[in-house]
């Protein structure tokens, strides 16, 4: 049985003085002239990204300032206006009101209305910020589709609805 000892030193170590075809294949691959293509730069699509981009940041501006707009104005039906009407010092007030220029207020009317005009606000402010919401996904969805014309862009999702 032969054992094929080439590539091999004589104490069966790696040989290093035998270096076969290495040369060759560097230096024809080295020969070649390679050529990378750059890629074409649309000067038009970059303007209509950079623009998009714009209006897309606009709406999340307009999106967070009206979540702290409504976020706060709910806060402050919700909790301070119920502070100031469950107050006893209102009451003390309204009492002190009534006494000094003799009329009478409805204090308990007046109750109802505020809590009529609290869910009216509520509901108003969360419908105005489902809008900003809607907005900024709108303009999301015009920059990844590539797209400035809104009427056209809405009228596309409107018949995929439809």
């Amino acid at each position: 049985m032969e054992i094929n000892l080439e590539g091999l030193d004589k104490d069966g170590g790696i040989s290093f003085q035998r270096k076969k075809n290495f040369g060759e294949k560097q230096e024809s691959e080295v020969k070649e002239p390679t050529t990378v293509e750059q890629p074409q730069v649309d000067k038009e699509y970059l303007e209509r990204q950079a623009r998009l981009e714009a209006k897309l940041v606009r709406a999340k501006r307009v999106n967070y300032s009206g979540f702290a707009f409504n976020g706060s104005t709910i806060f402050i039906i919700l909790f301070g206006v119920n502070q100031f009407i469950t107050d006893p010092t209102t009451l003390e007030l309204i009492n002190f009101i009534e006494w000094i220029f003799k009329i009478e207020i409805p204090y308990e009317e007046f109750i109802k209305i505020v809590e009529l005009w609290k869910t009216q606000i509520i509901s108003l402010c969360g419908s105005i910020q489902m809008f900003f919401i809607y907005y900024q996904q709108t303009r999301q969805r015009m920059k990844d589709a590539d797209t400035e014309d809104t009427w056209s862009f809405l009228n596309k999702e409107l018949s995929k609805v439809i």
